[in-house]
């Protein structure tokens, strides 16, 4: 009988919990979505757990979603610039960086999308053009680069020939925050 009521008492207490309210719980309970997600806030942006610096603002980029890690990269962040220009950027476990390249370019191979030959930025990473239906053509680039303790991907879409002129400038913005990262 003593441990049934104690068993009743136990339960009383804790359904009542969430009546009580936050202020009610010990500190401890309390623990900031930031937290729970895998980053902190940090001067001009946030920074993941595994090191990744991911400012408000690359360029004329905007930060606009915080991806967790997954299967190929540890940290990620997406951004997105004019007229719906897309940016990923991601961190990779160090030497992962050419072997994500490769994956990216097999997958959109796969994919049915034609890969082709830019000028400028764009020369330098792997691209595809994944819509070729309308006036201008969807066109996504990969580049990949190297750091000193981690690898990372840097992943635009744009519409071409509209956007032409604005690879260049974005390819500049987010290598120097990446170099910024080792």
């Amino acid at each position: 009988m003593a441990n049934r009521l104690a068993r009743l008492l136990a339960w009383g207490i804790l359904s009542a919990l969430p009546l009580m309210g936050a202020s009610s719980l010990p500190a401890s309970a309390q623990v900031p979505p930031e937290k729970e997600a895998g980053w902190q806030s940090d001067v001009e942006g946030l920074r993941h757990f595994t090191g990744l610096r991911c400012p408000d603002l690359i360029g004329p980029f905007y930060r606009i979603k915080v991806m967790e890690g997954d299967a190929s990269s540890v940290a990620s962040c997406i951004y997105t610039g004019r007229d719906g220009m897309t940016a990923v950027v991601r961190q990779h476990l160090q030497a992962s960086g050419r072997r994500e390249a490769l994956k990216f370019s097999r997958a959109y191979k796969a994919a049915g999308f034609e890969p082709i030959s830019l000028t400028g930025a764009a020369a330098s990473g792997i691209s595809f053009r994944t819509r070729n239906w309308t006036p201008t053509s969807l066109c996504e680039t990969l580049w990949y680069f190297t750091g000193e303790e981690a690898d990372f991907t840097l992943w635009l879409s744009y519409t071409l020939p509209t956007q032409n002129e604005e690879i260049g400038p974005a390819v500049a913005a987010f290598t120097q925050a990446l170099a910024q990262q080792n």
